[in-house]
């Protein structure tokens, strides 16, 4: 949904999808039907970096691929940035993160919950709460352990909670320093004027506005697309966008008056970096 979708908005002509299948060679057929609905018009069952792989390099039953998108564990990831230059990719979305900020009013079950809803992803999560009340960070730490036992998938929980951390900080300014410098893939700000917080932030996959607003929100029905960047990627992409299954060019169109207009500042350019037949391409269109 947050990626085929966008490309069937693109019109991009083929759509190819690859998930890896179960050990009897089944893909889930609720899977099948979405990717039906979304737009797909190829589906391989193969995963993991070899289907990076396979979609960028080609085999004798997978062509090549112009473009790749999707989110992946770590080693997606890297197989990605491997590939980068023969194909292209998005903006590196690996394992779930979530950072989220909050003041002495926040909601401490709320946001345990938030916590654990990102460990739920299991390997190579991170939830970290950053706090200037150290009485809400203990509310939070008894919250996630009482829920914690009424959950169901108990294994990535506990591989996730050793990577969830809860941070006190002087200030809430020293909070959002903290969150420009990591530039996780989700925000939460439960704080009194989310608004005005937002503004001094300087990246971020999505930002969720006050404690009202769950992060499963994005998730599953916002608008924007929920494929978001990680790992520090917030520093240099956006999350997905329907652009990005787009390419640009120039088209550039010269009359004889034009060009004549442009020879001069063509002439100068050329002296200056040597490049005399660069000149004289121009030059000998109007002798």
């Amino acid at each position: 949904v947050m990626t085929c979708t966008l490309a069937q908005a693109a019109k991009v002509p083929e759509i190819v999808a690859v998930t890896p299948a179960d050990r009897t060679g089944r893909v889930h057929p609720a899977l099948l039907a979405a990717l039906h609905l979304c737009g797909a018009t190829e589906v391989y069952r193969i995963g993991g970096a070899q289907a990076i792989a396979a979609i960028s390099l080609g085999t004798k039953t997978i062509a090549p691929v112009d473009k790749i998108f999707g989110p992946g564990n770590a080693y997606v990831v890297e197989a990605k940035r491997q590939v980068f230059g023969r194909v292209a990719v998005d903006l590196l979305p690996g394992p779930s993160e979530i950072l989220i900020i909050a003041d002495s009013g926040a909601n401490a079950a709320w946001i345990a919950s938030d916590l654990l809803a990102q460990a739920e992803h299991g390997h190579g999560s991170i939830a970290i709460l950053v706090s200037n009340s150290a009485s809400l960070l203990t509310k939070v730490e008894k919250e996630v352990l009482r829920q914690s036992v009424t959950l169901n998938r108990q294994d990535a929980l506990r591989e996730s909670l050793r990577h969830t951390f809860l941070v006190q900080v002087k200030t809430l300014n020293d909070a959002v320093d903290l969150f420009n410098n990591f530039a996780p893939e989700h925000l939460s700000l439960a704080v009194r004027n989310p608004q005005k917080m937002a503004k001094d932030i300087r990246t971020s996959g999505a930002i969720f506005l006050g404690d009202i607003s769950p992060v499963v929100g994005g998730d599953f029905v916002a608008g924007p697309s929920h494929e978001l960047p990680t790992g520090g990627a917030g520093k240099s992409f956006p999350g997905l966008t329907v652009d990005q299954f787009q390419r640009r060019t120039s088209l550039v169109e010269f009359n004889k008056e034009s060009l004549r207009r442009s020879l001069s500042a063509i002439r100068i350019f050329s002296q200056i970096e040597g490049l005399d037949a660069h000149g004289r391409s121009a030059s000998i269109r109007l002798e």
